[in-house]
């Protein structure tokens, strides 16, 4: 599957760019969130600019999936939790191979609760999603979701699961960065994780 580039605004500035670009020629700032770190630092007035950019040229290009990738981020920084689970499914659906929009769906299906406090089959679903992220691309960000999920749910209601979720850590530690994991943390509102989950 191709990667279909379209005409769109210039969240940022205004300016009339397509796709392909990576960033506006004008303004600096990216076209398309790929990466949750494009949006990590922006504020919510800017997220508020590029979620309403993404939802008109999703009017006309409803299929597209890295417009829709992109609107599942601005959706999960303003904790839209179920419409931005909505976009990454979608995106999902559209294009199979995606790790971004399995990990992103795995993140907004806790709403910004903790695993302890959700219905297993939840927790159970977003280590589906996060297992699958990683079979697409083994990242250490993956895997230590995957072992805070185990940690936070079973873990702590002593219930047992293989791999552990002490596995699941030592196979994130050669690749996970400190960075990866304050941006997850502050998308799962998690003050801070437990120490024993700290690299």
């Amino acid at each position: 599957m191709g990667i279909e580039v379209i005409n769109i605004t210039c969240p940022g500035c205004g300016a009339p760019i397509d796709t392909s670009d990576k960033n506006c020629k004008y303004c600096k700032r990216p076209v398309v969130i790929t990466t949750f770190n494009s949006i990590y630092n922006m504020d919510m007035k800017d997220v508020m600019k590029y979620k309403s950019s993404y939802q008109k040229t999703l009017e006309e290009n409803p299929e597209n999936s890295d417009i829709n990738l992109s609107m599942g981020m601005c959706l999960l920084k303003l904790n839209m939790y179920d419409k931005a689970y909505e976009k990454f499914d979608k995106v999902i659906e559209d294009n199979i191979d995606n790790p971004e929009a399995y990990f992103w769906a795995a993140v907004s299906l806790l709403k910004g609760k903790r695993p302890f406090l959700q219905p297993r089959q939840v927790v159970d679903q977003a280590i589906e999603l996060a297992n699958t992220a990683r079979i697409l691309e083994d990242r250490g960000i993956f895997s230590y979701f995957i072992a805070y999920l185990k940690y936070d749910y079973y873990e702590l209601k002593r219930l047992k699961q293989s791999p552990s979720y002490e596995e699941e850590l030592q196979q994130a530690s050669n690749s996970v960065t400190q960075e990866d994991i304050k941006i997850l943390a502050e998308m799962l509102k998690i003050d801070g994780f437990d120490e024993k989950l700290l690299i």
